[in-house]
This record gives structure tokens, sequence and C-alpha cells, in this order.
């Protein structure tokens, strides 16, 4: 889905901010666990479209909270996600994880569980966004 050209920095903005939404919704069930950035890429598009800038973001935030907490983590990021008029992703009994897609957009946020350190993280990919010019890192 085409969100008109936003500049790249203003596709991080919003990558961040859904990221600090989600995490303020979960953190009652969260408690005073720490976070960290997970890290953050640029990619190219699968598909071109000529004389046009179509990359995808992704952002990761790392949740300090072990798996003893995370099916109450997700369940408020569910319902955090209802509220705001997600469209939730199918369950899949393989994958420890909430998502859904915003609204009217192709913005993608999930919570979930990283089983490789014992923590969670809150996931947002912009799926293909045009921007005005090329991202500095893809």
């Amino acid at each position: 889905m085409s969100h008109g050209k936003e500049s790249p920095d203003a596709v991080e903005k919003k990558a961040r901010a859904l990221a600090q939404q989600t995490l303020d919704a979960v953190r009652g069930a969260a408690g005073s666990a720490g976070t960290s950035a997970g890290g953050s890429t640029w990619g190219k598009c699968a598909t071109e479209t000529p004389g046009q800038h179509r990359f995808e973001f992704r952002y990761t935030l790392k949740l300090d909270v072990g798996e003893e907490k995370s099916t109450a983590v997700m369940a408020a990021a569910k319902a955090h996600f209802v509220k705001q008029g997600y469209d939730l992703d199918l369950p899949d009994p393989k994958t420890a994880r909430v998502g859904g897609t915003e609204p009217d957009s192709s913005w993608w946020v999930g919570v979930g569980v990283n089983s490789d350190d014992d923590a969670m993280f809150i996931s947002v990919d912009s799926d293909c966004v045009t921007t005005s010019h090329d991202p500095r890192t893809a």
C-alpha cells in the first residue's frame, strides 16, 4: 500500500512511535522491565516501481521480560491492537507472538517472545512505503 512520499526520517519516527505506543499499552503487564533497541533496518521492496523510491523499514525494541510474564504481556498487546482497530494476525501455534496491521495502513506491529535470550520484543514493519529519497542506510 502506498503512503505517498514520506521522508525516511518520518518513516523511522512513525516506527518508533508505534513501538512506544505498544510499550505503553503493555507496561502494566511488563512491569518495570527495561528496554533496549533491538535494531532497525531498511530494505528494498521486492517489486520495483520505476521512478519511485520504495523501501521497507523494520524496527525492533527488546523488552527485558521473561517467559513467565509473556502471556500477560501478549494479552495486553492484543487488547491494545483490538482497541486501536488493528487487523489481527491469525493465531499461529508455532510462534509465541501476537500482531496486527494498523487500520487503513500496511504498518504491522507485533509483540512476542525471543526464546534465544529469555526476553520479549516489539517489532514494527512499515511494509513498502514510497519515500521522498533513498534512506541513508539502504
